[in-house]
């Protein structure tokens, strides 16, 4: 047991790993965290240069926002694992990481842990921050932050049974942690243009599923045409509990599959 996991050898190269982490992509998350700041600023300099005035109607950036925040995750998602972990491939660095003292196990969990936990709270944290800060100093200005935006009004009005709640908080997590470890994957797998060819591998991935799905479907209707139909119909609540259960089981499966994939994937890896 002790060639697999050792909790004091884990804690050391833990360290180690997220100390090259930060030196890795520390000042990209540091960049996205502040991104608001650095919309808001641009956005106001841009305004006093072909205006001549400040933006006082918050409506004007707040599609920059949500835009700045998409960007963040995407941004993210491709190169915190590549920039961390991408150098596996590398015949020096590669090397240097195979001869590190601690068990593959020991490598994948700690990846595991500095992907899907450390760096979506660290980013969450920063991005909130400066967000929150932003609106409270230029309220008129910026607009609401988003911790005060009334997010419960929203998802109120959302149809759903009573009684079913949806783990929002988790499904974030389950699509961070599927977005990462596929760009983590890719790092892992090609040795060149890693981001290119990983999109190409997504675009393909989802090409073949949706198709078999579809098939699938098909073929399912052709047997029972009034199947879905009579879901739906005799009991409502019911068909919607099955479709949000089932939607957040494929999520988190597909999380754990990836894991896996990288684990083996990792396993594999020589030089």
């Amino acid at each position: 047991m002790n060639n697999v996991f050792s909790p004091k050898r884990f804690g050391k190269y833990f360290c180690y790993d997220l100390e090259n982490a930060w030196n890795n992509f520390g000042l990209s998350l540091i960049v996205l965290g502040l991104l608001p700041a650095i919309v808001f600023v641009v956005s106001e300099l841009f305004s006093l240069i072909f205006s001549g005035h400040l933006m006082m109607n918050n409506d004007a950036i707040m599609p920059m926002r949500f835009v700045s925040g998409a960007v963040c995750l995407a941004v993210a998602c491709i190169a915190f694992p590549i920039k961390g972990y991408g150098s596996i491939t590398d015949k020096r660095a590669g090397s240097s990481f195979l001869m590190l003292p601690a068990s593959t196990f020991e490598k994948w969990l700690s990846m595991m842990v500095i992907l899907c936990l450390a760096a979506p709270f660290c980013l969450s944290a920063l991005y909130l921050g400066s967000d929150t800060l932003m609106g409270l100093i230029f309220p008129n200005s910026f607009g609401t932050p988003i911790v005060k935006m009334p997010f419960d009004k929203i998802i109120s009005e959302i149809e759903i049974p009573d009684g079913m709640k949806i783990g929002f908080t988790g499904v974030a997590w389950g699509n961070w942690a599927s977005s990462v470890l596929f760009f983590l994957l890719g790092a892992m797998i090609f040795k060149k243009g890693k981001v290119g060819k990983t999109i190409l591998a997504l675009f393909a991935l989802s090409i073949i599923i949706s198709t078999a799905m579809s098939v699938a479907a098909g073929a399912f209707m052709d047997q029972d045409a009034n199947v879905f139909l009579r879901m739906f119909d005799e009991d409502p609540e019911t068909a919607a509990r099955k479709i949000i259960v089932f939607g957040e089981t494929v999520l988190y499966i597909e999380v754990a599959i990836l894991m896996g994939l990288s684990y083996l994937r990792l396993r594999t890896v020589k030089h």
